[in-house]
């Protein structure tokens, strides 16, 4: 049977969520996972917003997509800002919820965010199976008003808020999983020296300004550390207000053999897995990525983050010695270095197995954790648990 008959015969899932890397990311790696359980990807359809990469990003992975409109509300307060974002966001879960309606899904995978809230609210409408993925330690405000209707609640770690949770991690790409593997020849791959200690400092696709300016001032001091070799990914907000590179090393050595910058980077999970310290925020993908990869960090969380939510997932890592917190205000050259010079304290999979998990504690993101949410998508839609993974192996054997 050709693929797209297979997928129309097939019940649909759909995945509310987008706007951000950190809510889609985690989707894609999802879906990702149903589709290797034998769940077709043109049964999988993603529900998410016209505000961010999702209409570049989930088509090239493969997987359908209506983006819809709407905006998260700036602060608790009212404005015409807040007023205007209301209406559209009211206006995309209409549409979220004829949507639902219309493709009456087997299940609902909601992950958070305003992104979510449409098809979200249509699976409570309809009566669809819903499951809930929180990426976070503290669940979002989509999650927590809709939470109740889930029939389980896939948490990063115990505490998030949710009824019905289940400890999964929270999912990683498979890039990551990989790169976790593959640790030991990273800096091969990368063409970076095998000799050096390696710090890999970001903020997110747009940057910080405060890492950034903190690792700008940094650079003279660090131009004098043999053995140092820092990449830096600026983000491409603030790549064009760079300082021009650093002259080479007193050793002649030349600069780009001790500092890199690049304003994006798609392969950071490899980078990660070549460094001996990381420097960045402390949001839910990063620090799953961390704890994937076993990179030990340096965590300066963003201090506007909704419900200090970056403080608490950087604390899990803080827990099991992985990381150490800076806060944002203190962040400074002065600091960064004190912070590097510190380094040698942290533990992580560098000083044991370069391609091994971090330690069993670090279940804010685990290998198999998409394996997890998918199956508990599986068991919670409204098909019998395997039914469809048992259609798609049979009619594989039948045409082969």
């Amino acid at each position: 049977m050709p693929a797209r008959d297979r997928a129309s015969a097939a019940p649909s899932v759909l995945i509310a969520g987008g706007g951000t890397a950190g809510h889609l990311m985690p989707g894609l790696a999802v879906a990702t996972a149903l589709t290797e359980r034998g769940w077709p990807a043109g049964a999988i359809h993603f529900v998410g917003s016209t505000r961010g990469m999702d209409a570049q990003i989930v088509p090239a992975a493969g997987f359908g997509l209506t983006a819809l409109g709407g905006r998260g509300l700036t602060a608790r307060r009212i404005n015409l800002t807040n007023a205007l974002a209301a209406a559209s966001l009211a206006w995309a879960t209409l549409r979220g919820v004829a949507l639902v309606g219309r493709r009456r899904p087997a299940a609902v995978l909601s992950l958070g965010g305003y992104a979510a809230l449409p098809a979200t609210v249509g699976a409570v409408v309809w009566r669809v199976p819903l499951v809930i993925a929180e990426q976070n330690a503290v669940a979002s405000a989509t999650n927590r008003l809709l939470g109740r209707f889930a029939r389980a609640a896939a948490v990063p770690v115990h505490g998030t808020g949710l009824q019905r949770e289940v400890v999964t991690g929270n999912p990683v790409r498979p890039e990551v999983t990989q790169a976790a593997l593959e640790a030991a020849d990273a800096r091969i791959r990368l063409g970076w020296p095998t000799d050096a200690t390696v710090i890999v400092v970001f903020g997110g696709s747009l940057g910080s300004l405060r890492i950034n300016t903190a690792v700008w001032s940094a650079l003279p001091s660090l131009r004098g550390r043999d053995g140092v070799f820092v990449y830096h990914v600026v983000g491409k907000r603030d790549w064009d207000d760079r300082p021009p590179h650093p002259p080479p090393r007193p050793n002649g050595s030349d600069v780009t053999e001790w500092y890199r910058a690049v304003p994006f980077d798609e392969q950071l999970p490899l980078a990660l897995a070549a460094a001996d310290l990381a420097i960045c925020r402390a949001g839910a993908s990063t620090v799953a990525e961390l704890s994937v990869i076993g990179t030990p960090a340096v965590l300066v969380p963003l201090p506007i983050a909704t419900d200090d939510h970056q403080r608490r997932n950087a604390e899990h890592l803080v827990s099991i010695g992985q990381a150490r917190v800076v806060p944002d205000a203190e962040l400074d050259a002065q600091r960064m270095l004190a912070e590097i010079d510190q380094m040698s304290e942290l533990s992580g999979a560098r000083g044991v197995d370069r391609g091994t998990q971090a330690a069993p504690a670090a279940t804010f993101g685990r290998r198999d954790s998409a394996e997890r949410v998918a199956q508990l998508v599986i068991e919670h839609s409204s098909v019998i648990p395997g039914s469809v993974v048992m259609r798609a192996r049979s009619r594989k054997e039948s045409t082969s």
